[in-house]
């Protein structure tokens, strides 16, 4: 039974009371609660202005919470298995960095999952880590499984790790042993970081998976905007346990996120904390039984097919063609007709099913496969795509917080094979970088950087221009 406490959501609550008691604004923002905006659009932000609102009254502060705020993240530690709870207006992306620079100094090594997000590199970067890549094995070694054996080597060929930062689930909703890997990384003293961005709903329902934080991680970064009803950027970090200490992850927060955070943000993940608590097991129970009848639909398709593997996130449904169809010409296809997937790539589309997915638009998307199933099957097919071959465990050939003193030049993308690059080459999306900085260019990892272009992919941290080129070391 939800917890008496659990309905309440007092950073909402105590927007709220702010309308009742002022008489004058005199602060920014400076559309003063919506008093002065754009004509044209003030019909589509009018409810929201009057709490767009700053630090006054008893509206707390996020950078040091005592009120309002402290009691809405106790609720959301409480509601999501931490012992901690932080609000993050900034991303996954800003819990991903402070939690890097909370436990590593310049020059000091961090095992990191090989398929993490960009931010989790940029944390590295910032922070003048020197991480030690670890990959999944299996087909796609970037989207693979990682195996505590091969944790273990890393652990003992790196003793002076300070932690590991894996990614569970991945943007497709596949998940990592993160129970073997916590008690691998607890037997050697370091403590385990995991980015599940794409995990907020965990825990909320018996028939998905289990939240990492319960199952032995030290801390998660949750983008809770992603599969809950949060605003976008919305999101959590979550801490359990003594190995990751929190002062120092509250002062590096302070540091990378805004010192004006959005109270509108901070509200809906509060708002948002409290709906799933109290209503989450049978809103996610109408997600699911949409999620099964598109996957019913799937079933009966000649050409099309789901790609599921039992155990991972059911509400990310990965759909491909039996014959090599690219996911970019499944997903032009879809939007033609009305339907806009999450991402596509050289295989599947993608499409993220939530609380807030409609039966109606779950029948639209059953219709559509049908309609595209038949032109798939009279389709030239594509070419294969080469994937990098990645070692298990390996460390970049330049420690990253020296590239920043070391000269660059720019290159032709078909002159950069065996240059070392100085910047980050991302598909985006998931955000998971093909080439990473002080890593050497392979011809396979340019081989996929063009097959992505040629195929409308985008690709962040080239140059634009003909030909497209990137930096590396001169």
């Amino acid at each position: 039974m939800t917890e008496e406490k659990q309905y309440v959501a007092p950073l909402f609550q105590v927007l709220q009371q702010h309308q009742n008691v002022t008489q004058g604004n005199f602060h920014v923002p400076g559309h003063k609660q919506g008093k002065v905006f754009d004509d044209k659009a003030a019909s589509f932000f009018g409810d929201l202005l009057p709490l767009d609102l700053t630090e006054v009254g008893e509206l707390d502060d996020l950078h040091q919470p005592v009120g309002a705020i402290d009691q809405a993240q106790q609720l959301a530690a409480e509601a999501f298995d931490a012992d901690r709870t932080f609000f993050l207006v900034g991303g996954s992306t800003s819990g991903n960095l402070a939690l890097i620079l909370s436990c590593c100094r310049p020059g000091e090594r961090l095992i990191v999952h090989r398929s993490s997000h960009q931010s989790v590199f940029h944390g590295c970067i910032l922070a003048g880590a020197r991480p030690v890549f670890i990959s999944g094995r299996g087909e796609i070694p970037q989207g693979g499984r990682l195996e505590a054996e091969d944790l273990r080597y890393a652990l003992r060929r790196y003793p002076d790790v300070k932690g590991v930062f894996i990614t569970s689930p991945d943007y497709f909703g596949r998940l990592q042993p993160v129970a073997e890997l916590a008690e691998m990384c607890h037997r050697f003293g370091v403590p385990l970081l995991v980015d599940e961005a794409h995990g907020a709903h965990f825990g909320f329902h018996p028939s998905l998976p289990r939240r990492s934080i319960a199952l032995g991680a030290d801390a998660a970064v949750q983008s809770t905007h992603k599969m809950l009803p949060a605003m976008t950027m919305a999101s959590m970090l979550h801490l359990r346990g003594n190995r990751v200490d929190p002062d120092r992850v509250g002062h590096w927060l302070r540091v990378v996120q805004s010192s004006s955070p959005s109270y509108p943000l901070m509200a809906s993940l509060d708002l948002a904390r409290r709906l799933m608590a109290v209503q989450g097991t049978s809103l996610l129970e109408q997600a699911l039984e949409r999620a099964t009848l598109i996957r019913q639909g799937i079933s009966t398709l000649t050409h099309l097919r789901e790609e599921f593997i039992p155990g991972n996130d059911p509400l990310k449904l990965n759909i491909r063609a039996r014959r090599k169809i690219s996911g970019y010409r499944l997903q032009e296809g879809l939007e033609r007709r009305g339907l806009f997937m999450e991402m596509a790539d050289h295989e599947k589309v993608l499409a993220v099913l939530t609380p807030g997915t409609s039966p109606l638009e779950g029948e639209r998307m059953v219709e559509a496969l049908a309609e595209w199933d038949q032109a798939v099957g009279k389709m030239e097919e594509d070419e294969p795509v080469p994937m990098p071959s990645i070692p298990p465990v390996m460390e970049s050939e330049v420690s990253l917080d020296s590239l920043r003193t070391l000269p660059e030049s720019v290159v032709a993308l078909t002159d950069a094979e065996g240059k070392i690059a100085t910047r980050m080459v991302t598909p985006y999306p998931p955000g998971v970088p093909l080439l990473l900085p002080g890593e050497r260019v392979g011809r396979q990892q340019l081989d996929r950087i063009l097959h992505i272009l040629r195929h409308g992919g985008r690709v962040r941290g080239l140059l634009a221009g003909s030909p497209q080129k990137m930096y590396v070391i001169k």
